[in-house]
C-alpha cells in the first residue's frame, strides 16, 4: 500500500476531535474536488439552458444542483479542517459528505433511467395526440 494512503485506515484519522490540517497530496486533492465539483455545477447549469426536452433539462438541472451543493459544502468543511475547527473540521464529515453524494446521485440515476423515459413517452403521446387537435 502506498505510504499517501495508509493513514485513510485509520480510526483516528476519519473520527479525531482535533484534527491536524491538510497538507501535501490531501491539501491538492480536496482543493481540486471542491473547485472541480463547483465549476461542473456551474458548467451544468450553464449547458441546461440549452436542452428543449424537459426530462433532459431536469437530469441536468439535478446534477448542476449536486455539483454545487457539494462543491459549497466541501469547501466549507475544508475551511473547518483547515483552522482545526473541533468537531466541525473531523474528517468523517468528509465521508458523510460522500455518503449524501452517493445517496443524492443514485437518485438522479434512478430518476434518469426509470421516470425520465415514462415522461418522455407521454409527452410523445400527447404531442401527436394534439397533432390532430384543432388550434
Amino acid at each position: 500500500m502506498p505510504a499517501w494512503l495508509s493513514p485513510l485506515i485509520s480510526w483516528s484519522y476519519w473520527f479525531g476531535t482535533y484534527p491536524p490540517p491538510f497538507t501535501g497530496l490531501y491539501f491538492w486533492i480536496i482543493v481540486g474536488l471542491a473547485s472541480g465539483s463547483f465549476l461542473l455545477g456551474l458548467v451544468f447549469s450553464f449547458i441546461n439552458l440549452h436542452f428543449k426536452d424537459p426530462s433532459t433539462r431536469r437530469i441536468i438541472k439535478r446534477l448542476g444542483t449536486l455539483a454545487l451543493t457539494f462543491g459549497v459544502l466541501m469547501a466549507i468543511n475544508f475551511f473547518f479542517t483547515q483552522t482545526s475547527t473541533p468537531t466541525l473540521g473531523s474528517r468523517f464529515w468528509f465521508l458523510s459528505w460522500l455518503l449524501m453524494a452517493l445517496i443524492w446521485l443514485g437518485f438522479i440515476i434512478k430518476y434518469a433511467f426509470r421516470v425520465a423515459p415514462k415522461e418522455r413517452a407521454e409527452r410523445a403521446k400527447q404531442l401527436e395526440y394534439q397533432k390532430y387537435l384543432p388550434r
